[in-house]
């Protein structure tokens, strides 16, 4: 098994990188429950993704310290849905979200169970985010289980972040998604994915 990356910002809260919320301080759980990404590799992502930010809504499903999609919602993004498993953590995240005074619902839950309450819900989202712990192939049961749901919109995309020594998806014979490149950042990649429909990505 491919041990969680150690954390790499301080305990206790770490701050918002870029756009309109630049420098807000948000909470994180102390000890190593989460794993904040770096200020540079958030920014990096932010900077990939920005086309599609402009009135996105977004999902995260393993949302943590929530610090990620706070950038996206600091960039453009207009509403968000973030979905975490441990308690005290989504409480932190609604926290964090009232004290920025932004749009998002925290639902305290595990990832594969609130796929298909979101879809019979109607729900349907721009950019969705897979940020699972690592070395558990939870990726490849969250991008199986998004395939079956339908949740992500026309021209949106997928982001998945594992451990650079995790392979890729599979995506199947008859996919729902279709895989257009990966970013390397140290341990940390990240594999970006359009539905097959799509022209491109």
């Amino acid at each position: 098994m491919i041990p969680v990356a150690p954390r790499r910002e301080g305990a206790g809260s770490l701050r918002i990188a870029s756009g309109t919320l630049r420098g807000r301080k948000i909470r994180t759980p102390p000890g190593g429950a989460t794993r904040p990404l770096l200020t540079r590799i958030r920014k990096s992502l932010v900077d990939i993704l920005r086309p599609r930010l402009p009135m996105a809504r977004v999902l995260d499903l393993f949302g943590g310290s929530g610090a990620v999609t706070f950038e996206l919602l600091s960039n453009g993004a207009t509403e968000a849905v973030l979905v975490e498993i441990d308690t005290e953590t989504s409480r932190l995240i609604r926290e964090s979200a009232h004290q920025l005074g932004i749009s998002a619902c925290v639902i305290n839950a595990d990832a594969l169970h609130a796929i298909p309450r979101l879809s019979a819900a109607g729900e349907r989202f721009d950019v969705i985010l897979i940020a699972p712990p690592y070395g558990q192939s939870l990726q490849q049961l969250t991008l199986d289980a998004l395939a079956e749901h339908g949740l992500l919109a026309s021209g949106g995309m997928v982001v998945i972040q594992r451990d650079s020594k995790e392979p890729l998806c599979q995506l199947g014979t008859d996919p729902t998604f279709r895989h257009v490149g990966s970013r390397r950042y140290g341990r940390t990649a990240f594999d970006f994915y359009v539905g097959t429909e799509e022209p491109g990505g």
